[in-house]
């Protein structure tokens, strides 16, 4: 049943990937970075649309399970995981692990563990459907920042950077000034994720950041469902860098 809602979910998100392909169809050989890959989905709808160009992809995700539900895309040469938060420091962070939902609300952030309207209504459609409705839980796992990432293992250029991390984009944002003042980021797909009250002025922090790295908001698409019956809101939003 959860694989049928979580296909549910993936069939009613709003497909960039078509429109990030074309930005980038004159480059021969593309640097991918899947920041929350989770499941892979994203990566791998990448993937199917790359014909014969050349590929390198970063996954990152803290999930204790994202790496038994991605064997498939971990054995393909060129593609690599990294269970580690990219965030603001080099260290260790708690992570919020939604026991009843991974896809939902687990991150360092406590946005959505916090939002009692959302668990509760969350809760109530699981159990209409006679699934788990655990609790959220917490562990400790490794952070590091992009700039570190990016510096420590020499990437000159990231092509497509998807950011999905539910909440903790800022901190996000602040350990990846560097590479994205030394223009080393062609195109950038981050969801925004805030409370209802907060979310307008999170919205144009972010587009007010990526604008003074001379980068242009050309798509955005607020993702309904998860202001349903909760106090958060989220978005789609893809940058890409103007010419020089």
């Amino acid at each position: 049943m959860k694989k049928f809602l979580y296909y549910i979910l993936n069939f009613f998100s709003h497909n960039m990937e078509n429109k990030i392909i074309q930005i980038c169809k004159a480059k021969k050989k593309l640097v991918i970075f899947d920041v929350g890959c989770f499941k892979g989905v994203f990566s791998r709808k990448i993937l199917n649309l790359l014909d014969d160009k050349k590929y390198i992809f970063h996954l990152f995700d803290i999930n204790k399970n994202t790496r038994k539900y991605i064997p498939d895309l971990i054995s393909i040469k060129n593609i690599f995981y990294n269970e580690i938060a990219l965030s603001n420091k080099e260290g260790k962070a708690i992570y919020n692990f939604n026991r009843f939902f991974e896809s939902s609300g687990s991150s360092l952030s406590k946005l959505y563990r916090n939002d009692n309207m959302w668990v509760t209504s969350r809760k109530l459609i699981l159990k209409i459907f006679f699934q788990n409705t655990k609790d959220y839980t917490q562990y400790k796992v490794r952070t590091t920042t992009l700039d570190n990432f990016v510096k420590r293992n020499n990437i000159k250029f990231i092509d497509i950077l998807k950011v999905d991390i539910d909440g903790s984009e800022y901190d996000f944002l602040k350990g990846a000034k560097n590479t994205f003042k030394k223009n080393k980021v062609k195109v950038i797909l981050i969801e925004i994720n805030a409370k209802k009250n907060n979310f307008y002025k999170k919205e144009q922090n972010i587009i007010k950041f990526f604008n003074n790295k001379n980068y242009s908001l050309i798509k955005q698409h607020i993702n309904h469902s998860v202001s349903f019956f909760s106090n958060a809101k989220s978005g789609d939003y893809l940058f890409v860098k103007n010419a020089s």
